[in-house]
């Protein structure tokens, strides 16, 4: 299922007692700080941010390097690029897998 940026918009605003534009001039603006916090990707340090609990969003730079060309099979290099990535808690994928093995029991 995917929850769109509305979707969840007016499920925050419900739960918060905030008004639904309140809470998507607060995402507009996380939206601008991300990328302020990503500017900060540098060759040397991953940036990590701490989205939710047990969620963390990061960024690296993976340096320039040899690979082999698939089509021809010659010897290439490939330019430095910034690699996003995601990494979850164990206890954030157990609450997960136990949620779904709950829903799908027999009992």
């Amino acid at each position: 299922m995917l929850y769109t940026r509305e979707m969840i918009i007016r499920m925050l605003a419900e739960r918060s007692g905030f008004y639904q534009r309140d809470v998507r001039i607060l995402l507009n603006e996380f939206d601008d700080l991300l990328e302020e916090l990503y500017d900060g990707v540098d060759d040397n340090e991953e940036v990590l941010i701490q989205l939710l609990r047990g969620v963390k969003l990061g960024a690296k730079v993976v340096p320039e390097r040899e690979r082999v060309d698939p089509r021809t099979h010659q010897p290439i290099i490939c330019s430095p690029t910034v690699k996003p990535f995601t990494k979850w808690s164990e206890n954030f994928k157990e609450i997960i897998q136990n949620q779904y093995d709950a829903k799908h029991s027999d009992g």
